[in-house]
């Protein structure tokens, strides 16, 4: 029986049930927008971008318009959590460590400067004397320290903000793979086609399809975006026995990141309580239809990071557990948030190719998502840097003087 006609008319359609599809139609749902959330596959899944035990919280970017993104989110990710009853976000401090003369290190402490975000500078004993012995650098490294910090509950954070938004009245529908979008040109709006033929339409629409978004967008407007869909590997190691409690999150040791080659980032243990998860940003150019599903990483330079770093406290054999996960890498690793255009005006808006980097900013790329598929901007934000324009002007995107950070596809230099 086909289900009354009004059913499927909404203000606003947003494509894709990650976090930020999941965020934005808690945002817009929440300004009482009749709001329809659409995934392809199960919601929360694990074939995407959304998934998994943890994603790190930092202010310390080498990019400073990245900082007052992160603000703005960490106090709503305090928000939303306090909307639902749990938690999940969990603080720490930041540490980003690196050879002294790493240019995006150096960014990231005159973006301090500049966002007058609190940090310390430390050099090598200075940081095994604050971490008592946990973390040792080499003499010709330096560690910056700021309270901003932290750790994400990923599946957790994306059911919250389903369960919000269903709160405030929007429609969810999962395992609806969306086929097209196509300009309404009686009425105006968009038709939403899925896979089964069923249709829905919205005044707006918003598409968050992760590591899809090329695909996606090519068929509904011919645009080619450079978001390029890579199989990146989550390592979990042993903590030596004896030794858990100095690196489970509330003691005092950060989330981290470490400059250069390989640019490495971890969480203090939270998810596996005797495992600390320790990772290379970066991964390897894939189909998300398609997937190796691994193994594809080489862990040597891991092993070798590690042994150097946390002071024999740390099993380095090897990693005991493994976890996939999709990046949508752009060429400069900056965002993608704009108006997809063309036919489509301002009716259609964009948000993809996070890079990597894109979880801990969920709550407020939401709010811009939102903001700019309502009234046509986003107040507080400075999007030049995420237009699809740049990739015409400069098929590299944002230029950058620090490339090591953005290089994050191993053994394609």
């Amino acid at each position: 029986m086909e289900m009354e006609y009004s059913s499927h008319n909404f203000d606003v359609i947003v494509v894709g049930a990650g976090i930020m599809g999941s965020s934005t139609a808690y945002q817009l749902a929440k300004r009482g927008q009749k709001t329809l959330l659409l995934e392809q596959f199960d919601f929360l899944h694990h074939r995407g971008s959304s998934h998994g035990e943890s994603r790190t919280v930092r202010a310390t970017y080498p990019e400073d318009h990245y900082c007052d993104l992160v603000m703005e989110s960490s106090q709503s990710w305090e928000q939303a959590q306090s909307e639902i009853g749990y938690k999940v976000y969990f603080k720490a401090q930041q540490f980003d460590m690196g050879p002294s003369d790493n240019k995006s290190l150096l960014a990231v402490i005159s973006s301090c400067e500049k966002k007058s975000l609190p940090y310390q500078v430390l050099h090598g004993q200075q940081v095994a004397d604050r971490f008592s012995g946990r973390i040792n650098i080499p003499e010709s490294w330096v560690g910056v320290i700021t309270e901003v910090g932290g750790v994400i509950k990923p599946t957790k954070a994306v059911s919250m903000f389903q369960a919000l938004a269903f709160q405030k009245g929007a429609v969810l529908r999962d395992n609806m793979e969306v086929k097209n979008i196509v300009r309404d040109e009686v009425k105006g709006g968009v038709n939403v086609v899925v896979a089964d033929g069923e249709k829905f339409w919205g005044k707006k629409c918003v598409i968050t399809a992760g590591a899809w978004m090329s695909k996606l967008v090519k068929t509904v407007s011919g645009l080619q975006l450079p978001i390029q869909a890579l199989e990146t590997t989550v390592c979990y190691w042993r903590i030596k026995e004896g030794h858990e409690a100095k690196f489970a999150i509330g003691s005092d040791f950060p989330t981290f990141a470490s400059y250069g080659e390989p640019y490495i980032y971890g969480t203090p243990s939270l998810e596996f309580p005797e495992l600390i998860k320790i990772a290379v940003h970066g991964g390897y150019p894939c189909d998300p239809d398609k997937r190796p599903w691994g193994p594809g990483i080489s862990l040597d330079s891991m092993k070798e990071w590690i042994e150097g770093r946390f002071s024999g406290l740390v099993d380095c054999g090897g990693p005991v557990a493994t976890q996939l996960c999709m990046y949508s890498m752009t060429p400069d690793g900056d965002f993608v948030i704009d108006f997809l255009g063309g036919e489509f005006g301002k009716d259609v808006v964009i948000g993809g190719g996070f890079s990597g980097h894109g979880f801990k900013m969920a709550p407020v790329v939401g709010r811009i998502l939102a903001d700019l598929v309502l009234s046509g901007e986003a107040k507080g934000v400075e999007l030049k840097h995420y237009r699809i324009q740049r990739f015409q002007e400069n098929p590299k995107g944002n230029v950058k003087d620090y490339e090591d950070q953005v290089n994050s596809f191993p053994n394609h230099k």
